[in-house]
Formats: C-alpha cells, structure tokens, sequence
C-alpha cells in the first residue's frame, strides 16, 4: 500500500541536488520490498528487487551466494577427479563438499566457467565464487598449511577467488568477483590480501541482534566485531550479509528495530560499502516484515534517518487508529530484550526466555485494542488482524510447548479434549492467514497447509488408556544415576555401543554433572524412577539445547532429538499413582548447551520436576 500526504498545493523550486549514498549496494531482502515500484522510491538497488530499466537498474548478481556446487558440480566432475574436492577425515567427498581451493586445475576450470559466465551476461555485474552452506572444509596438506599459515580457513578459498579475479580482470574490468567470510571463513588472514575486484561479503549469523554489535555484549558479538574491524583494514570492498528474522520461526516476535541504525552506521564506520538484509524473504506477512524492510531502507540510504520517526510514519500511514497500540507493543517486546543478558539468535522460536506469558498476555490485550481502534475501518482492521498473526502463532506454540493450557483434561476419566480458548485462536490464525496468503512459517519447509494439518491433529480428542506402576527397586535411593559420555554427535547415539567417561548421581535432570567440565560437545544418559502422586493425565516436557529424549519405561514419551537451539518439546501420558521407570537422553554438539525436565498433572503446577520425586537403583 502507498500512504502518501494530500495536499492543495504543490510548490516544487528549482533543484540541483546530487547524493552519494554511503552504501553502494542496499538491500532489505524482504518479500513485501521485492516491488519495484517501491525500491526505486525508496532508493534500493537490491538483487531481488524487481528493478528494470526504467527505474535506473540495480546490482545484478550472477549466482546470488554458496557457489562453488555450480561452478564445479560433483556429478560432472567427481569420478574422473576426487582430487577436485574436500578431503575430510582421509576421504574425498562428492556429497556435501567444498573445493579444494589450491589445486592448480580447481583453480583454472572455475576460472573459465566465470568467464564463461560473464561472457553469457554482460547485465550482471556481480559474481559469485563463494563455499556452500555447510562445512566440509578440505583438510589436504596444501590447504592446511596455507590456512595455518595465515591463521585463517579464509585463506584457500581467497587463493582460488583472487586467481579467478585477475583471470578475468583485463577482459572484464567492470565485473566483481564475491565470496564469503562466513563461519569457518570469517576470519580475515593474517598477510593475503583481496585483490581490488573482490568483494568480500561477511557474514553476522552468529551474533545476538538484540544489541548494538558495537557494544559487544556477547561472546558472539565480540568476536563479530573483531573480524569485522580486522576486514576493514585490508579489504577493499567490504559488504555485510546481516539477519533480521529466527529462520526457523518467522512468526515469533525479532524486537531488533532498536539495533538497527547503530549496527549500519557502526558496518559504515568500518569501511563496509554493501549491505544485505536478510529477513523473511519466501513468504508475506513474517512478524512485522513490512516495517523491518520500511525501516531498513531509510537506513540504508540515510544511516543517521531517526528509527523512531521511520516506526511511526510506518504505523500511521498502514494502521491509522491503530498505529499507538502497536506502537506500545514494539516497545512491549523491544523493553524485554534489553537486559545484557538476554540473547536473540536467528533460530529462536517461540519459547525463547524474553517471551514470558505475562508478556505475551500483555501483547495480546494491545493487539485487542489495536482492533477494537479500526474496528470501523475494515482495510485497515484486516491489516491489524495480519500483523496479529505472529501474536497467535507466538501464544499457541508456547501452549503448545508446555501443554497444560491446550487442553481440559478429565483426569478421572483419562480423557483430553482441546480447550475452547486454543481452538478459538487456532481457527483466527487460519482464517487470517490463508485469506492473506502466509506460505509458510520458516524459511525451510513449515508450509502453512502442514501446519495446519499438526494443529488440527493436535486437538483432537484423546482417550488415553492409563499405564500402571512399577515396583520401586528394594535399594532405591534419592535422585537420578547418569552416565556422562564424550564426543561430538549430531543426533542422540546408541548409547549401548558407547562407555561412559563418567557415572554417578545427581538430585535433578539438569547439566549440573558437568557444570565444571570443559568439553563442549558430550551426551548424558539420566535413568532412575519418578514417583507419580495421583491417578490422571501428566504432562512432560524437556527443554534443551542440543536433543534430548524423555522415556517412561521403554516408551518414548518426548522426542526433542536433533541439533537446534533452545527448544521445547512436551507430550502427555495416562498414569496411575505410583513409580514408573524414567530415562532422559541429551547430547550437546557445541556453544549454548541447554536441559530442564518439567512436568505437571493433577494438582501439579508445570515446573521442573523436582528432587524429592526422583530415585534410582543404588544397588
């Protein structure tokens, strides 16, 4: 939509004005920004615009990012020559691989095929010789000696990008060549250099956006800082590839707006010339999109554009009445991560720390007089009804998470039916959502029609049957006996084929066994009996950061498996009172480590369970 100010007259003087904007390059990567119409008014120049001719062009990219699959594609080329490819743990991969950047005929055939393509596309101007996205990285002896040498993994991957740089120079010294510092590649190396037409695109994924990168929080931010510092010293084209959204949750709440006029003009101040903003990009309608990309684009032209000033002509001009609920609640949300402490990566979800329940009740009465404000106005009230979504997805999902709120449980009868409260919530969010064409709720797979299949499926009502008591071990004693095990896994293992490097007890299902340890990727095994104090229905849960599962008996009761942020996962079961077998696995891959074991049930509150319900065998 356009909101443009009326006026009787309109007086236009002479004008000879000329702007160079500080960033070459501007792009919000959001879906409702891809109009051309719209970058042009709003001076981006964007790859995924929908730029022509006629609005004076825009950086054109010829193979956008994680390049080095096309340029050397593994089904043409592997079986004549492994040797092309990354050599990982004594073996040459074909699947998920990188190239080995310092072999001389890597170099020269990923060369021609640039030049190729520059031939083929004159209207590019930008091309990408950059790793895929995943590690692998080659562990020959020339290229770990190079990226040792230079204290960098950055280091081959600039011997192969500077060789096809200069390859194409002379022919085409109007092209660029991009590439990544991007995870294992960040780090700028200690004495190469990028030649003058190379851009080098650094990457934030790992930072916390809930502040300023310069204030340097986190851990995270301030290694962020030193490589972009460390970059702007020897690169000379330096561009930034930053993040604004959880991909692996567009609906929840990303309260980063605060951040994002520092964050630009502190890239600036270090000699960044170019700056992508990824945000939800394959779907309309994320959390608040419109405004993260309105906002975005007068930064990116004008980093010193005044944010509030930007939020508030946003909010006025697409919601009118509504614009100061709204309002109130950005600020709800952006209040809540300002503590140093609290952190926001790109994969939260919805049960992430800051979002509290008296924060999102709080979210949900604004979002309610948001309503009620244009409730005479239906275009405007249907757009207030879109940005509601993310408040739906945020409040069902965290239910979802913990249980008890989803459903009316009949704990005499064993029965659970879906609660009026959620149902009605659910059926607003569909109804919203497919009248407005939300595709989906994360940047890989969650298509919307899926999800609605998941919530459906989870209000059925449940006739669960009651499982009964075991006998608690004649020795039982207090608290739960684990096992603690080393190494790095992606994915809960086969604890049988394993020996623990510890066992012992400890009073809850937590990480304080290795509290004092030092390893950072590990799996731990809890097993023992939990006492159930009633007849009814009990919800379990398990919280954690990387995978976990809960057990009853032999019964997988929670699946939390695989490598992810923190999350929760909950599920319920039908018990009898008295003591049942309970065993939780956990495994850690690396950085943020996470685990808590909750429960509730009849005349139980959700809460982690507690020591006084745990025992094991002590024979």
């Amino acid at each position: 939509m356009s909101s443009i100010p009326g006026a009787n007259v309109l007086a236009v003087q002479p004008i000879d004005e000329v702007r160079i904007p500080e960033l070459e390059y501007r792009e919000p990567f959001v879906q409702e920004c891809f109009d051309g119409d719209w970058a042009a008014r709003n001076r981006m120049n964007g790859y995924a615009a929908g730029l022509e001719e006629r609005h004076g062009g825009k950086i054109m990219y010829y193979g956008f990012v994680h390049t080095f699959e096309g340029l050397l594609p593994p089904e043409t080329y592997y079986d004549a020559h492994p040797e092309y490819y990354a050599l990982v743990d004594g073996k040459r991969l074909k699947e998920r691989s990188q190239l080995c950047c310092t072999n001389p005929e890597v170099m020269e055939l990923v060369a021609q095929e640039v030049r190729r393509r520059m031939a083929e596309h004159p209207e590019a101007t930008v091309f990408s010789v950059s790793q895929n996205d995943w590690y692998n990285y080659c562990q020959c002896e020339t290229c770990t000696r190079l990226a040792e040498a230079e204290g960098s993994q950055i280091a081959p991957v600039l011997q192969l990008v500077n060789h096809v740089a200069r390859s194409v120079a002379t022919e085409f010294p109007d092209k660029l060549i991009d590439t990544l510092a991007y995870q294992y590649t960040r780090k700028p190396p200690a004495s190469m250099r990028p030649e003058p037409n190379v851009i080098i695109r650094l990457c934030s994924i790992e930072c916390d956006f809930a502040h300023p990168f310069e204030e340097r929080t986190t851990p995270e931010n301030r290694a962020f800082c030193d490589d972009l510092e460390a970059w702007a010293k020897v690169a000379n084209r330096l561009w930034v590839w930053n993040y604004n959204t959880s991909f692996s949750s567009y609906l929840t709440p990303f309260p980063n707006l605060n951040v994002r006029g520092p964050n630009i003009r502190y890239m600036i101040a270090n000699n960044v010339r170019g700056i992508f903003e990824q945000d939800v990009y394959n779907t309309p309608h994320g959390c608040f999109s419109p405004l993260s990309g309105y906002l975005g684009a007068k930064l990116l032209w004008n980093p010193n554009y005044d944010t509030d000033l930007a939020i508030n002509e946003f909010l006025t001009g697409v919601y009118a009445e509504a614009a100061t609920p709204l309002r109130l609640y950005l600020d709800l949300f952006h209040e809540a991560v300002k503590d140093p402490e609290t952190r926001m990566g790109i994969w939260i979800g919805p049960d992430v720390p800051f979002l509290t329940d008296d924060l999102m009740k709080r979210a949900d009465a604004l979002m309610d007089m948001a309503e009620a404000a244009v409730a005479h106005r239906p275009e405007v009230l249907e757009r207030v009804r879109i940005a509601r979504l993310s408040t739906d997805f945020t409040i069902m999902e965290r239910i979802r998470a913990l249980g008890s709120a989803a459903f009316d449980y009949d704990h005499s009868r064993f029965t659970v039916m879906p609660s009026a409260d959620f149902k009605q919530r659910a059926e607003r969010f569909f109804e919203t959502a497919e009248r407005h064409g939300l595709l989906c709720i994360r940047e890989s797979g969650g298509e919307l029609a899926n999800y609605k299949q998941t919530i459906l499926a989870y209000m059925e009502p449940r006739q669960l049957t009651p499982r009964e008591p075991f006998e608690l071990p004649v020795k039982a004693a207090p608290g739960m006996a684990y096992r603690y095990y080393e190494g790095q896994f992606e994915g809960l293992p086969d604890f049988t084929a394993l020996a623990p490097a510890e066992e012992g007890t400890a009073q809850q299902m937590n990480l304080a066994p290795v509290q004092e340890k030092k390893a950072s990727a590990y799996a731990l095994v809890y097993e023992g009996y939990i006492r159930i104090p009633a007849d009814g229905i009990y919800t379990f849960s398990t919280r954690s950061n990387d995978g976990s599962r809960l057990y009853i008996g032999d019964t997988l009761v929670v699946d939390n498996d695989g490598l992810h942020a923190e999350t929760t996962a909950t599920s319920f079961e039908a018990l009898k009172r008295g003591y049942y077998p309970l065993r939780v696995a956990y495994f850690q891959a690396g950085q943020n480590a996470a685990l808590t074991v909750h429960y509730a049930g009849p005349g139980v509150a959700y809460r982690e369970i507690p020591a006084d319900c745990l025992f094991h065998d002590a024979r």
